[in-house]
């Protein structure tokens, strides 16, 4: 029933230059039907072809309950279909959000660094203040996590948390500048780039940190 994979919907855009549109139209009208099927495999196929047209001018709007729905599988080449999607479609003021909360809060505090990762990167592209304020203490936790990859991550998300929850600062700061003295090169980078960004806006508050600061930076240096 369903024959067009995202391999065969840009051949055939690519070969309908014609008649473009109508094809589009099709593929669209195929993909709605894909997407409320209860077959992940062809609902991940109808959202991959979706991010596609969307990066065309497509809207693809219309999709967010079953984009959630992806994000949700338990197989992770689908959760990162999911995410990417909503990475590319969802923001601040998506309704849909609301329902996505404690989902995202699984995958952060997910044992797969990859799932957590995914997570990670897809707050930070459509936080908003409702996330922000209900996930800030799972992103605290993460910046001590195990995982260099993970704190990092974590601590870049955590600024883009703090601009739609400035309460977060106050707890979260502490263990953004505990970060500094991190052995892992790339978590001392991501805290010290968050601070930098966090002076702008209030220089005075951050004066102490130059030492620490000016240390790390005799490092990179040596």
């Amino acid at each position: 029933m369903f024959e067009k994979n995202l391999h065969d919907l840009v051949r055939g855009i690519r070969t309908n230059k014609n008649n473009e549109a109508k094809f589009i139209s099709a593929c669209i009208e195929e993909t709605r039907n894909e997407i409320k099927t209860d077959n992940m495999t062809l609902k991940c196929q109808g959202i991959t072809k979706l991010v596609y047209l969307q990066m065309l001018g497509y809207d693809m709007s219309w999709s967010n309950f079953n984009t959630i729905e992806v994000m949700s599988a338990t197989k992770f080449t689908f959760k990162r279909v999911g995410y990417l999607a909503a990475s590319q479609s969802f923001h601040e003021n998506t309704d849909l959000l609301m329902l996505a909360t404690n989902m995202i809060r699984k995958d952060l505090c997910s044992v797969n660094q990859y799932e957590s990762s995914l997570a990670l990167t897809g707050l930070a592209c459509f936080v908003s203040h409702e996330l922000a304020r209900d996930l800030s203490s799972d992103l605290m936790t993460l910046i001590s996590s195990s995982r260099p990859f993970i704190r990092k991550k974590a601590i870049l998300t955590m600024y883009k948390v703090l601009l739609k929850f400035p309460d977060a600062l106050r707890p979260a700061f502490p263990r953004i500048k505990e970060k500094l003295d991190d052995p892992d090169p790339g978590v001392q980078c991501a805290a010290v780039n968050v601070i930098c960004e966090l002076a702008r806006k209030n220089p005075k508050n951050y004066i102490s940190l130059a030492p620490v600061l000016f240390k790390n930076v005799n490092k990179l240096l040596k």
